[in-house]
This record gives C-alpha cells, sequence and structure tokens, in this order.
C-alpha cells in the first residue's frame, strides 16, 4: 500500500506508452507499404500489367481517376440536386453532462448511422478500375452536402430532471455525406484482374484509401503522425523511467531504515537481556530454572493453565501450547516469585 499512488500512476503511463507503441508501429508500417506501393495510370496498358503479374494481383498498388457510377447515381436523400456512388447519413444527440468535480460539458453520442453505396470505378477517359468495398477504406474522403442542428425545447421539468440526473439533451444534428460523381481520387489497394475487370479492393499488405490527396501527401500524413507519436513516445518513456527510479529509491531508503531499525532493536536487545542477567540470582534449583533452556529462572505465567515454567527469552519463542500441560496458550504474563 505503501506504492499504490505511484504504481497506479506507472500502470497507466505504461498503458498510454503501449497504446501509443502500437500507433507508431501502425503508421511506420502504413508509411512503408505506401512508399513501396508502385504507381499506375489507368489505360490501355494496365490490364496487360496485372495480367503478367502472380494470380493476376499486385498486391499494393496506387491510381488515380475520375469517380464515375456503374448505372443510374444515387440521390441524395436530403439534398436531391446532389448525386453520388456512395451517401452516409447520420444522426448526433448534443447533450450537456456533469462530471464528478460538478462541472457541465458538452458530448454528443451517435444515435443512428445508415450508408448507401453503389458499384461505381474511376476511370480514365475510356480505361476504368472498379473499387470493391469503398465502406471499408481507412480514409474515405467524402463531401459533406447536409448538416442541420436542432435545439432541442425543454420544459422546466426536463430541466429539473437533467439537473437531478446529471444529463441534459442540447439538440440533435443530422448531417449527410456523400463521394460525389465526377470526384477526382486516389485509390490504393490491392489491384486485380477478374476476367476482363479490373478491380480495387482492400488488401492484405494495407489499408484501402480511396483520397482526394496524392501519394506523397499521404505518405506526409503518415510521417508527420509518425513523428508526433514518437514524441509521446519518448515523453511516456522518461515519465515511466522517472517513477521507476523514485519507486526504486523509495524502496531503497524503506529497505535501509527497516535494516538501521532491526539493528537497533538487536542491540537494544542484547543489552537487555546482558542486564537481565546481572540481575539474575546465580544459585538457583533446578525446580526453579527454566523447562525449556534450564539456565534462566522461571519468568513468565501462561494462562490460562498458570504454570510458571518459562524464562522471558524462552517465552518470545513459544506462543503455541504450554511445554509442561500442552494446554493452549491465549496470554502470558510476567511472574513474581517471592
Amino acid at each position: 500500500m505503501e506504492f499504490l499512488h505511484e504504481s497506479i500512476a506507472l500502470g497507466v503511463d505504461l498503458l498510454i506508452l503501449g497504446l501509443c507503441a502500437r500507433e507508431y508501429v501502425h503508421y511506420k508500417r502504413t508509411a512503408q507499404v505506401l512508399k513501396a506501393a508502385p504507381q499506375y495510370n489507368i489505360d490501355g496498358e494496365l490490364k496487360s500489367v496485372v495480367e503478367r503479374q502472380r494470380d493476376k494481383k499486385i498486391p499494393y498498388a496506387v491510381i488515380r481517376g475520375t469517380v464515375t457510377p456503374i448505372g443510374v447515381p444515387l440521390r441524395s436523400s436530403l439534398v436531391p440536386s446532389v448525386s453520388g456512388v456512395l451517401q452516409i447519413v447520420k444522426l448526433h444527440e448534443h447533450r450537456v453532462t456533469r462530471g464528478f468535480a460538478g462541472f457541465w460539458t458538452e458530448h454528443h453520442k451517435l444515435l443512428h448511422e445508415s450508408a448507401n453505396e453503389m458499384p461505381f470505378e474511376l476511370r480514365n477517359q475510356n480505361h476504368g478500375v472498379e473499387i470493391v468495398d469503398a465502406l471499408s477504406a481507412a480514409v474515405l474522403d467524402v463531401d459533406m452536402v447536409y448538416d442541420n442542428y436542432e435545439p432541442s425545447n425543454l420544459s422546466l421539468f426536463d430541466h429539473v430532471f437533467g439537473f437531478f440526473s446529471g444529463v441534459r439533451q442540447r439538440g440533435l444534428q443530422t448531417t449527410e455525406e456523400v463521394l460525389r460523381e465526377g470526384s477526382f481520387l486516389t485509390a490504393i489497394g490491392e489491384l486485380e484482374l477478374d476476367g476482363n475487370t479490373l478491380r480495387m479492393q482492400p488488401s492484405n499488405q494495407g489499408p484501402l484509401f480511396l483520397t482526394t490527396a496524392t501519394k506523397s501527401t499521404l505518405i506526409k500524413r503518415f510521417e508527420d503522425a509518425k513523428a508526433s507519436t514518437m514524441l509521446k513516445l519518448v515523453v511516456c518513456s522518461t515519465i515511466s523511467v522517472v517513477l521507476v527510479a523514485f519507486i526504486a529509491k523509495k524502496f531503497y531508503r524503506q529497505r535501509k531504515q527497516q535494516r538501521e531499525e532491526a539493528k537497533i532493536r538487536d542491540r537494544l536487545e542484547a543489552e537487555r537481556r546482558e542486564r537481565r542477567a546481572r540481575s539474575r540470582p546465580h544459585t538457583l534449583s533446578h525446580d526453579q530454572l527454566c523447562v525449556v533452556c534450564s539456565t534462566n529462572p522461571k519468568e513468565i505465567i501462561l494462562l490460562p493453565c498458570g504454570h510458571v515454567c518459562l524464562c522471558e527469552d524462552c517465552a518470545q519463542k513459544i506462543s503455541g501450547t504450554c511445554p509442561v500441560c500442552r494446554g493452549s496458550i491465549a496470554s502470558k504474563a510476567a511472574a513474581f516469585i517471592a
């Protein structure tokens, strides 16, 4: 319990350190696979390039093209004039909650999310690559086409109930995001030739990206994120080292103090025994001697049996049963024999 606060602080810091380390490894690995990913133009030569690869797949490749629906494009449900190939509608609840310190802070909670997706491809003139499972992309750049916030009309009862419950609703926010038809995107993933159709899909080597940024810009983002995470790692590691050193120093001081106290107790005990040995009579009959050591006089009475059979030194070592009657020892007391 003496190191409880320090141990809790060290545990929290190590947890944060572990999360930062995992994040750093993810950023570093993603940046490496992005740098190694070849970039291809969507043209008439792309199919022959993919066909020459093993299993007609390029594990991780970069292409750029214009979003083109395969069929009739989706219409925005909230903004009918907007069309696209992917639609995400979200409903958030904004509310304020009272914390442990009594302060009110604002939070928002996702109440509902719906997504619609249709087949589409990235095209360059007369050539295209179909995009598979776009919603699973790690980075998906879409346009916000609708954002509406409606504040709540709270009654007096709602205010009173919210005060005691610690939660008050502020309002509801509805948003709609659309991947517009005609957007120019960079797609990064596994490039596969299936029959006569080229497809871009999630890869085992790295995440799927559908972004308006270029490959170099995306690499720079992950390099910056990696550098920022490295700074967090250095700070957390330094805190961990300081905490470990503080705990070790505190433990060393505690052990040193315990050793010094033990030496003092042993010295005082030895002096006490020496004084008692000088004050004891030297001519004692056998009946007056301790039944255990047969050297010192009987000085301690054992209760409840009442036997006076031990010297003070032996009484400190015996606590279970009386050496005379084998009865249980409840307590001990000094015996004054006239």
